[in-house]
């Protein structure tokens, strides 16, 4: 730990049950290593925590955070850190934390799903935001007002947010650049083996293609709009030739590369945002049915029945459970 001074640019983690260490201990690296080839203390930090100040990350080590978020001295930067049960995070005093700090200068940032709890204390509105890739369509559900962008990380004012994992590496690394040069940026950058700072949309495409496992633009292009219209399904025939293709022809790319038709992998997609609802919103199910193209609540049963195993009810009430097993893990 660096200790905080006022002649540095503080940074504060606020460390949430759950969070992933990688994104956490990467920001941490950036800025020590900024300092070490700096030769001076631009930065210093600490990790903050809540109740007994011990939080169990989510690979299950737990770790004694510097001081307790409401005795933290004033921070030049906070930013919330949070793992796959992000939405479920914010309680009333980190959000009433959260807002005080942000009206005394204080820039606030989250990682991960720690989008959620920004959103949750309104300071997502007006501002380009964005989160894990995973959270984004029950997130964007809950929020339609906010303007949720697929960016590996956006920095919108005082306001910043990271999709998490590595991309933590190039947010901070754009920091670095923006307060101390982009020379300092690339030798820290060399240092941690780092090839290129990523721009927040550079990686955008290349991503998605890497997620799905497919290399053929036809392929790509088809689900890219299947992805952008769950609520509204395009028709198959309209698809095809959006890509250029003859529907047949569509069919077994899909079959080749993919392994199920077009039809199929669009009724998962779907269901998958479906799932995600299930789990991370307290939206009515026939809501959900209906944001993910269903005609209604008994229709999406069957197919998520069919796809899950389980009725959507069924599948939250299970979720919710294995919540609240987890929760006295996360007070240790």
């Amino acid at each position: 730990m660096s200790l905080l001074t006022k002649e540095t640019e503080s940074f504060g983690f606020l460390l949430l049950p759950g969070h992933p260490m990688l994104p956490v201990s990467a920001a941490i690296d950036v800025l020590a290593l900024a300092n070490y080839v700096g030769r001076k203390p631009f930065y210093s930090w600490c990790t903050l925590g809540q109740g007994d100040r011990t939080v169990t990350s989510m690979n299950g080590l737990s770790i004694q955070t510097d001081q307790l978020f409401d005795t933290a001295p004033h921070l030049s930067n906070l930013v919330v850190c949070a793992g796959v049960d992000g939405h479920e995070q914010a309680n009333p005093e980190i959000l009433a934390w959260l807002r005080r700090i942000k009206t005394e200068g204080t820039s606030i940032g989250a990682v991960s799903t720690g989008s959620w709890v920004l959103a949750q204390a309104g300071l997502l509105d007006g501002k380009r935001c964005t989160i894990h890739w995973e959270d984004r369509g029950a997130f964007r559900e809950t929020y339609p007002h906010l303007d949720v962008s697929e960016a590996i990380f956006e920095t919108d004012g005082p306001i910043f947010t990271c999709s998490g994992g590595t991309a933590v590496v190039d947010l901070a690394l754009t920091f670095v650049a923006a307060g101390h040069g982009i020379d300092l940026a690339n030798k820290v950058a060399e240092q941690l083996l780092h090839s290129e700072i990523r721009s927040p949309l550079g990686m955008q495409t290349i991503n998605r293609s890497r997620r799905l496992g497919i290399a053929n633009a036809h392929v790509r292009t088809a689900v890219q709009i299947m992805e952008r219209n769950l609520e509204d399904p395009v028709q198959l025939p309209k698809i095809a030739r959006q890509v250029g293709l003859s529907q047949r022809h569509l069919d077994r790319l899909f079959r080749s590369h993919l392994g199920r038709s077009p039809k199929r992998y669009y009724l998962e997609c779907r269901l998958r945002l479906a799932r995600s609802l299930v789990r991370q919103t307290d939206l009515p199910i026939y809501e959900i049915a209906l944001a993910c193209g269903f005609s209604s609540s008994s229709y999406l049963a069957k197919w998520y029945a069919q796809q899950f195993g389980c009725v959507p009810l069924e599948e939250r009430q299970s979720f919710v459970q294995t919540t609240l097993k987890r929760e006295p893990t996360k007070e240790h």
